[in-house]
Formats: C-alpha cells, sequence, structure tokens
C-alpha cells in the first residue's frame, strides 16, 4: 500500500514525496482511513511507528476540503521539543498547500505566539501549560475548533499536565473530533477517554515492547567505571550518532564536560535549558554536528531523530516504560541499533524489572579488559602501598645506637652556623620602625648557638653538694653568704597569722 491509495490532495501528495514517504506504517495504514472517516481515534503504539504522520496527514487533507478562517485543529503535546517537531511536519506536509500553523510553547516569544494565534492560523500546536498562559491573556475563540489531538497522552499524565488538558478541553465545542495517541494507555488515560471521546476506534499494536531491530546489551559495573566505559564503547564501535540519558539534570551537565574533556564531542538537553539552548543543541545534533546527545527523558517521546545508531543508558531508568521509550529512539522503521544498559549495584531492582520484560532479547556483556586491568592495577598498587608503612606494635631495636646517632646529628647541627636572609629594603616609615624594633629584640635575646654551649656546659660541670645561682651580670655568689641567710633565716621568729599578728608586728615599732 502507498499513500496514493488514500486519495489526498495533489499538494499534500507533493509535501510527501518532498519528504520521502512513500509507504505509511502500520499504524498510518490503518489510523488515516478512519481519521478521514469523522471517527473518533485511539492510537496505541510503541514509539518511533510514525505515530504524528498518522494523524498530521488526515488532518490537513480536511482542512483543504473544509477551509475556514478560523482556527480549526489544536494538537497538545507534553514537550516543547515534540511540539515542534509536530509544527515542523505539518510545515512540511502543507508546504504546497498554505496550511498556516502556531507553535506556542514555553521558552518562545509570548507575543508572537498571541499574534499568530489572533490571525486565525489553521492549527495550533502547544504544550498545555503555555497555552493557559496564553487564555489569561487573550480572549482565544476556541468555538471554531473541529479537531483535538492530544499526543503522547501517558505522557502528559506522567508530567502532570492532565489538570491543564481537562481545563482546555472544557472550552473547545462538544460537537468535534478528538484523536488521542500514546504508547502506552494507562487506568487514568482509558478514563480520560471514555469522557471526552464518542465511540472511538481503537487501533492498538505490541505496546510497552521493544523493537526487535534494536539489540540490547547490558554491563554491570561499578559506577567510578562508568565513564571509562561510554569512551571505550564510543571509540570501538560503528556509529553515526548517540543519545546517552541521564537520571538528572544535574548528572546530564557533568557527564557532558567529563566527554568533552576526554575529547569526545558532546552536547546536553533537559528541562532546565533555556528553549533557544535546546534547539541548538538538538539541531546540531540532527545535523551531526556534534554526534553526541547526552539528555534527559526529555528526549525520550516522540522525537525523530533519523540514524540514531547508539543509545546508552548511563542510568538504569526506574520505569520499564521508560526503558522501552528510550531504546525506542534507535532502530527506528528499516534501521537496526544498539541499545547499552550500565547497572551498578543500586540499579538492581529496576534492572530486575526490565530483563523480565524483555527476556532474552537483553544480553550480558563482560567488561573490556583496560577496564578490568585497570582494577588489578590499582588494587595492587594500593596493596603495596599500605605493605610499606611499618606496623605500630614493632618495636626499634639498639635504641642506645639511634640515641646516640640522634645526639651527633644534632652536636653537628649546632656546629655550622644558620644564614640569615638579608632583610628587604625598606619602601615606608612603618617598615623602617619594625626593623628597628626586631633588631633590638634580637640584640637582646641570646642567640640560638649560646644557648646550646651552655647547656653543654652545665651537663658537663659536676653536681656539687653547695648549690650555685647566677645573677642577672653573670657573677657567681659565694657559698658562706648563702649559709649565713639560711642561719638568720632559720633563727628568726615566724609572723603570727591573723588580726593578732597584724598588731604583733607594729608592736616594735611603736616601742622605738
Amino acid at each position: 500500500m502507498t499513500f496514493n491509495d488514500f486519495d489526498l490532495h495533489n499538494e499534500l501528495q507533493s509535501g510527501l514525496r518532498d519528504i520521502g514517504y512513500k509507504e505509511p506504517t502500520p499504524i498510518q495504514e490503518e489510523s488515516i482511513p478512519a481519521i478521514l472517516n469523522q471517527k473518533d481515534v485511539i492510537g496505541a503504539a510503541q514509539t518511533g511507528t510514525g505515530k504524528t504522520g498518522a494523524f498530521v496527514i488526515p488532518i490537513i487533507e480536511q482542512i483543504l476540503k473544509d477551509p475556514s478562517e478560523h482556527t480549526q485543529a489544536l494538537i497538545l503535546s507534553p514537550t516543547r521539543e515534540l511540539a515542534q517537531q509536530i509544527d515542523e511536519q505539518i510545515f512540511a506536509l502543507g508546504y504546497h498547500t498554505g496550511i498556516s500553523s502556531a507553535n506556542v510553547i514555553g521558552g518562545a516569544d509570548f507575543s508572537k505566539q498571541a499574534q499568530a494565534i489572533r490571525a486565525g492560523v489553521d492549527i495550533i500546536v502547544a504544550t498545555p501549560g503555555r497555552l493557559i498562559d496564553q487564555t489569561k491573556v487573550l480572549d482565544i475563540d476556541f468555538s471554531h475548533i473541529k479537531y483535538l489531538v492530544l499526543d503522547e497522552a501517558d505522557r502528559m499524565l506522567d508530567m502532570g499536565f492532565l489538570p491543564d488538558v481537562t481545563k482546555i478541553i472544557d472550552k473547545l465545542p462538544k460537537e468535534r473530533q478528538t484523536l488521542l495517541f500514546s504508547a502506552t494507555m494507562p487506568a487514568q488515560i482509558k478514563n480520560l477517554a471514555k469522557k471526552i471521546m464518542k465511540q472511538p476506534v481503537k487501533i492498538e499494536f505490541e505496546v510497552s515492547t521493544p523493537a526487535e531491530s534494536v539489540e540490547q546489551h547490558a554491563y554491570q559495573l561499578h559506577p567510578n567505571k562508568k565513564v571509562d566505559l561510554v569512551v571505550h564503547l564510543l571509540e570501538t564501535l560503528e556509529w553515526e550518532s548517540c543519545i546517552i540519558f541521564s537520571a538528572t539534570k544535574r548528572g546530564t551537565d557533568k557527564l557532558e564536560r567529563t566527554l568533552n574533556k576526554r575529547g569526545i564531542n558532546a552536547g546536553s538537553i533537559h528541562g532546565d535549558r533555556d528553549q533557544d539552548e535546546r534547539n541548538k543543541a538538538l539541531n546540531a545534533f540532527k545535523n551531526k554536528t556534534t554526534p553526541v546527545i547526552v539528555a534527559t527523558d526529555v528526549l525520550a517521546r516522540g522525537i525523530d531523530i533519523a540514524n540514531v545508531s547508539v543509545i546508552i543508558n548511563f542510568d538504569v531508568p526506574r520505569a520499564v516504560d521508560d526503558y522501552i521509550h528510550r531504546i525506542g529512539r534507535t532502530g527506528r522503521y528499516d534501521k537496526s541499533g544498539i541499545a547499552i544498559t550500565l547497572v551498578s549495584r543500586n540499579d538492581g531492582k529496576y534492572f530486575h524489572d526490565i530483563r523480565a520484560k524483555v527476556k532474552d532479547q537483553l544480553k550480558e556483556k563482560d567488561l573490556p579488559d583496560a577496564l578490568k586491568r585497570g582494577d588489578s592495577k590499582k588494587k595492587s598498587s594500593r596493596r603495596k602501598h599500605t605493605s610499606s608503612k611499618p606496623k605500630s606494635k614493632k618495636k626499634h631495636q639498639n635504641t642506645e645506637t639511634d640515641k646516640q646517632q640522634s645526639k651527633d646529628t644534632s652536636a653537628s647541627s649546632s656546629q655550622k652556623p644558620r644564614r640569615r636572609r638579608k632583610p628587604a629594603s625598606p619602601q615606608s616609615k612603618g617598615q623602617k620602625k619594625q626593623e628597628k624594633k626586631a633588631k633590638r629584640d634580637s640584640a637582646k635575646k641570646p642567640k640560638p648557638d649560646q644557648k646550646k654551649k651552655a647547656r653543654e656546659n652545665k651537663r658537663k660541670e659536676p653536681v656539687s653538694s653547695q648549690s650555685k645561682e647566677q645573677s642577672s651580670a653573670g657573677n657567681v655568689i659565694p657559698a658562706e653568704r648563702i649559709k649565713k641567710a639560711t642561719k638568720r633565716n632559720q633563727n628568726s621568729p615566724k609572723p603570727a597569722k591573723g588580726i593578732w599578728g597584724l598588731v604583733k608586728s607594729f608592736l616594735p615599732k611603736i616601742g622605738k
């Protein structure tokens, strides 16, 4: 089957030829006729199966059949990147038709978006949050909306957009055609479909199962070895472009910097980047200017990037569905790809669930020999380092000889005078005063060599029974004076204590 079998407008057929669409994918083959027959459609299929074309092509065809000056179609998307991609596809397919569209997303010029809405474009592609913000400023006329599309509905649920989506739906006409496309169908999405859709046609393919064209590998390793393994894989595998998924925004930035330092040209994208940065990073990756991009799950859904050769899960995803969406970025359509997951000890629980889902499709690999040798070298060097240290319990032998050697070394060091540095030339009065004061202090203090000689002389002199003292001038006091002083102190009466002692001390003075 080809797109010619749908009997589309010639202008739309020209757009299909421009972008290389020849044969519809399975979901397109079943969805397009149902939508052209004015049926509500629930399309559930794994990522990378062409869901965007499944609703964009029939909506453009119906607008061409019944043109209007007002906005006829509203497409809601969970992420900015997916909304931009849908808008780009509308532009490419409708290039020859004159169909107009506006992209209403966060991070872009608010006033330009408002002008496009006022102008009455045919299709609005929006994220729920930014469209709600526009409704607070503009009195948007939704009364002419004929087609509502909820793309990646399960992702909008995960991101907390369901309340905003219900607010927007309440403002739309009841008589409309509603199309809901999702990779998975959780209970809340099913309940939402019951409320907003009328007897929908359900088109469902293999949901939450990876494509058979994706070769899945896993490595068990220490977290510190992950970067080394990523570099090794990119150096040894044959690839054109690679997406590395990280669990956190901070981890994404850190990994990007590390890879660039290791000589790998990498960019990054996550929710905290402004829209210009995200657009530049994504365009550089699509154009192969930057062959590696590190991203959070913002890049896991809906983004159509051709020829992604390798997907690396730097962090194991916490949900099996997230794993399916991530590895679905490669092996799209008739291409093959490789998905590699790096598993540390803390990831065991989540990896167990993934392995139970994909079963034999996931093959565990051994670490390369280069990384194993690196581990053994580090361990042996650590052992050598610790064994060279002396044990604290071991006693030193020949302590007497050690002490004698230390005395000899101290004596030899004392004989050599220390050289003093010349003071720098003074540049201010304050420095001159400080230098003079330092000279005076050094003159008063005995030199270290004199102190050592005095201690040595004291050790050499024999200790006599008569104690010797030195005066401030350095003269020795005779022993006879010491004897007389001690006798005088012994014969003198001891002073009385308390008040009586105080009175008694004054009595000799009164007698005189």
